[in-house]
Order: C-alpha cells, then sequence, then structure tokens
C-alpha cells in the first residue's frame, strides 16, 4: 500500500497530497516523513508483522504514521478517536499492539488507557509532556504513567532518522491494517485486511470514480473509518489531493471550504447529506470545481437523495454499498442510473462478484430476497482472535456472507432490503426497519428517523419510530401517523413515534440503534 505514495512522490514530488487549512503537505514531504517514521518504529523494535496502533485525527502526521507503519513493514491498528477508555483497552490488547501512535489533542486521554494495555511499551506522541495531564476545566488529578511504558517525542524522533526509504521485506499476502468494526452490537471484531485486500479495493475506485491526479476530494470523514481510509488511498494512487476539514459540525464553513480549495470530489454518508441539504445553503452554491459525489455508510432514504440531485444539479452522484470486511467497497450505481434505479446500491464494483443467497446456499432468482454475499480480492482475511465469527461470515470459498437482505431486479442492478438482524416481527409478519424509514423519510418536515422494534405483549415487537424534524418544521404524531397510512400496510404502522432533536451516533455518522433500543428497556 505505501508504494502508492511512494510512485506518486517519484512522479511528482512537488504536487500537494494534503491540505489543511493554510498548510500543505507534499508528496515528498509525506513521502519522506514516512520514511523516518519506519525508521523511528524499526529503532523502537518494531518487526515485519508487529501491529502498531495510531490514535490519531485527520491530519498530515496521520498519514506520516499510517504509511510510516507500511513501510516498517507493521500491521496498522488504526484506532477510533471516539472511543471510550474501555474501548481503547480492548483494541490495544485485542491486537497486541507493543507500539502507540499519539496525536496531538488525544494525550490526555492515554495513560489511564495504558494501566489497561500492559502489552503497550512504546508511546510515540506530538506531544508527550501532555499524556497523564488531567483534560482542561476538570478536577481530575494527573494520571501516572506505567512505568514499563517508554514515551518519546514524535518531532524529536523523526528529525533523528534518515529520510532514505526503508525496505520493508512484504508481499500482497501480508496483512497491512487490522480495522475494528462500528461494534453496534456487543465488541467490536479486527478486519484482518492485507496489502492485496486494499490494493485491489483501491484500483477498482479508482476505476469507476475516474480518478486522476487532477482529482482534490474533501475529507470529513475520519481516517480510521474504512470508508474515510479510501480517500486517502484513492487519491494517493493516483497522486492527486486530500483536503482535510475537521469543522464538519459547520456545514456552511465546510461548504466555503470546499469551493476555496477547489474540491472535485466529496464523500458522506447518509447523515453527512441530510445536514448539508436541511441545514446549509447547498442548494444556493454554484460549486464550480465540484465534479460528483459519493455516498456510503448506510443506505441512504430515496426521498434524501432526491433533495441532494435537487440541491446540486449536474453533479455525479455515486450511490455506493460496502463493508469493512471488504475493504470497503462492494458494489455502485453509476451517476447515470441514478433516477432510473433510485434505492438501488448498483451493481459489483470491478472485481468482485454479488450474489443473492436462499437459506439453503442456492442462488435467489430475480425480485427474491436472500442473503448479499460477495466474492472478490478485496475481501478480508478473516476477525483477528475470533475464529469462530470469522467461520460465521466467511465460507469454505472465501465468499463474505455479509447478514445484509437483498434483491436483484430482471436488469442486475441490486437493492438492500434490510439487516438481517434489523427485521421486525410484528405479529405474524416480518418487515424490515429499512422500509419503514424511508416511508417516514418522505415527510417533508423530516430530517432524519430510525425505526427499532420493542417488546409487545401481544404483537411480539411493536414499530417504535424516533424522528428528527427539519429546522424550521412543526409535526405531530397523529399527523404523521395519518401520513404514513397511504404508504404502510396496516401491520407496518408504528405503535409509538418519538421526535428528538438528534439521533445517537457513532463519529462516521452511522445512527447507533442499540443506544435507542437500550433507551427503551432501560438497560
Amino acid at each position: 500500500m505505501q508504494q502508492f505514495v511512494e510512485f506518486s512522490a517519484e512522479r511528482n514530488p512537488a504536487a500537494p497530497f494534503l491540505i489543511q487549512l493554510d498548510k500543505v503537505s507534499t508528496y515528498a514531504e509525506i513521502d519522506a516523513n514516512a520514511n523516518r517514521m519506519a525508521r523511528l518504529l524499526r529503532e523502537t523494535g518494531v518487526k515485519s508483522g508487529d501491529r502498531v496502533a495510531m490514535l490519531i485525527a485527520n491530519s498530515p502526521v496521520y498519514a506520516v504514521a499510517y504509511y510510516g507503519i507500511l513501510k516498517a513493514g507493521g500491521i496498522v491498528v488504526s484506532l477510533n478517536t471516539s472511543a471510550t477508555s474501555d474501548l481503547l483497552a480492548h483494541y490495544l490488547r485485542d491486537s497486541g499492539a507493543e507500539v502507540l501512535v499519539v496525536g496531538a489533542r488525544m494525550e490526555n486521554r492515554i495513560a489511564a488507557v495504558l494501566h489497561e494495555s500492559p502489552g503497550v511499551r512504546v508511546v510515540l506522541a506530538e506531544r508527550p509532556e501532555q499524556i497523564g495531564k488531567a483534560k482542561p476545566g476538570t478536577d481530575l488529578e494527573t494520571v501516572r504513567i506505567p512505568g514499563s511504558v517508554r514515551i518519546e517525542n514524535i518531532g524529536a524522533g523523526l528529525a533523528a532518522q534518515s529520510s532514505e526509504r526503508p525496505d520493508p521485506h512484504r508481499i500482497s499476502l501480508d496483512l497491512a491494517a487490522i480495522v475494528y468494526t462500528s461494534g453496534s452490537t456487543g465488541l467490536p471484531r479486527g478486519a484482518m485486511l492485507s496489502h492485496g485486500n486494499l490494493i485491489a479495493n483501491t484500483q477498482s475506485i479508482v476505476e469507476y470514480l475516474r480518478l486522476s491526479n487532477t482529482d482534490r476530494v474533501m475529507a470529513i470523514l475520519p481516517f480510521y473509518y474504512v470508508y474515510g481510509k479510501t480517500l486517502l488511498n484513492t487519491h494517493a494512487a493516483v497522486g492527486g489531493s486530500v483536503v482535510i476539514e475537521n469543522r464538519s459540525v459547520f456545514p456552511n464553513v465546510v461548504l466555503d471550504s470546499l469551493e476555496t480549495n477547489e474540491c472535485s470530489g466529496f464523500a458522506g454518508v447518509p447523515s453527512t447529506y441530510a445536514i448539508l441539504v436541511n441545514r446549509s445553503d447547498l442548494a444556493e452554491r454554484p460549486l464550480t470545481h465540484l465534479r460528483y459525489l459519493t455516498q456510503a455508510g448506510a443506505a441512504m432514504a430515496p426521498e434524501l437523495t432526491r433533495r441532494l440531485m435537487a440541491a446540486v444539479p449536474g453533479k455525479q452522484i455515486f450511490v455506493m454499498y460496502g463493508a469493512t470486511e471488504a475493504s470497503a467497497r462492494l458494489t455502485y450505481l453509476p451517476p447515470e442510473e441514478l433516477s432510473r434505479k433510485l434505492g438501488s446500491i448498483g451493481k459489483a464494483i470491478p472485481n468482485v462478484e454479488i450474489t443473492i443467497r436462499k437459506d439453503d446456499g442456492s442462488e435467489a432468482g430475480i425480485d427474491d430476497v436472500g442473503e448479499i454475499v460477495a466474492r472478490g480480492s478485496n475481501i478480508m482475511r478473516g476477525y483477528w482472535n475470533d475464529p469462530e465469527s470469522t467461520a460465521r461470515v466467511l465460507d469454505s470459498q472465501g465468499a463474505y456472507h455479509t447478514g445484509d437482505l437483498g434483491r436483484r431486479d430482471s436488469e442486475g442492478f441490486l437493492f438492500v432490503v434490510g439487516r438481517k438482524t434489523d427485521m421486525l416481527k410484528v405479529g405474524g409478519h416480518r418487515i424490515a426497519a429499512k422500509s419503514i424509514e424511508e416511508a417516514v423519510s418522505e415527510h417533508h418536515a423530516i430530517h432524519e428517523t430510525a425505526v427499532i422494534g420493542v417488546s409487545d405483549e401481544l404483537l411480539g415487537e411493536a414499530v417504535c419510530v424516533f424522528a428528527v424534524l427539519r429546522e424550521g418544521h412543526e409535526l405531530a404524531q397523529l399527523e404523521l401517523s395519518q401520513f404514513l397510512q397511504d404508504r404502510l400496510p396496516e401491520h407496518a404502522m408504528p405503535k409509538f413515534i418519538h421526535f428528538r432533536d438528534s439521533l445517537p451516533k457513532n463519529e462516521s455518522g452511522k445512527i447507533m440503534k442499540q443506544a435507542l433500543r437500550e433507551e427503551m428497556t432501560g438497560k
């Protein structure tokens, strides 16, 4: 994977790779510092195949650490920057990482985690003097650092190293990364992705997006998230640029940056686009340089897609589908088919095969519902330290059973019906929560919604709708219920409707339904 940066640095060393606010980092700078990082890691004892964890927000330092670990022959364990201390400790213990690279503003979270992660022996930090200090504005005492852990300064360490490129002695079959799933149910599992997995997926995305060295994408998605990581890797592969924008809570500021930096691409999850469509002046922007937008991370309601199309006329919108276990992409819908196949996830990306399988393993017929199963060179090797979970999702042919239910129409276009685990059982009926969410989203006052099943003594489960209204709109429960009567069968009608100011999400923007379920059950 590191060869993408190396080749681009050789072809055009002065080309901008990363842009953050007023700072531009060229390919030559990132490549040279990644070489230094690799040598620094080797000096700490990192060998080929060792896991190296990193807790770094989107920044040039992230890229230096990421490609530096790969250049050292290590396996990247990129940690969720919003994870709790317990989860961070789980990631470190499970992966067996002995070295941890920590970015700015993350240091004061680390000392307590180190006490629960006895395997970590070296911490490389941007601001080592901050490790163990209490967060500003709190009354917490300084947390002592375990005496077995050596703390080093990244800046000083890099300055002492040569920028000459090391030889990592790795091949495409070797592991490049362990990427932990979002963990909406149970503890997150680490998907093992090889260099070959990531290279195959990167090349496929480059092909269907038609990326070149003139492309410049805006990254508001975190790089630790596999969708965000594809932005880094695909643009490194073609010598393009990545604009790092960490102010996503201010949607108009994001759009200002998009225009100022003349971005040709933008990537987001459904909640990203709900905010831009409903809470920004997106529709009033000319966005002269913007060529395309991509959407993945979860199914986007057709009504939201319609609103997005109306807000950015003439721009290419790529609806995509994938999973961490697939490095991350599996399908895409060509923009020219979007209006005709609204709601579809398209067809398989290059070098991937998608089938719809019945419970007995046979292939489903046209428009028959079954599990989406994928084969391809981008499919993970399995879950780290978890052979039982691996056996549940990877069959003897190496095909990945996604857990998503879908169907294929007569033209070969794929549609997601819902998650196997997100099917409601109301009376004698099975209902996909996604179908109810799409019906709710058709109301003009709805910003976003989530549907769960709640225990019901008579029906087994009852439909419970959580909804956030668009700014300046009002809607009564009875009005929404009446609106849905013409769109849903009687058994799918919600028994409970709750309006909220927001819905719980993880840092990548996915709605966390488990939090809603726990709220309703009090557990």
